[in-house]
């Protein structure tokens, strides 16, 4: 039960980063001294550790 918890969280945190970014699509500029690169960089992130966590949930089900 609490794996199903951590995977629920970087689920929620990727849903919200996604979200956002969504939402604040046409006001991101990918310019290092604007906030849209750091967003950017942020979703990049959760994407890295939600994938990470999936494929370690993963491998924990199998065996």
């Amino acid at each position: 039960m609490k794996n199903t918890k951590g995977m629920l969280m970087v689920l929620v945190t990727l849903l919200i980063t996604i979200s956002l970014y969504l939402v604040f699509y046409s006001r991101i500029e990918s310019k290092p001294d604007h906030v849209g690169f750091w967003f950017i960089f942020v979703l990049g992130m959760s994407v890295g550790v939600a994938l990470t966590r999936f494929i370690l949930w993963f491998k924990d089900k199998k065996y």
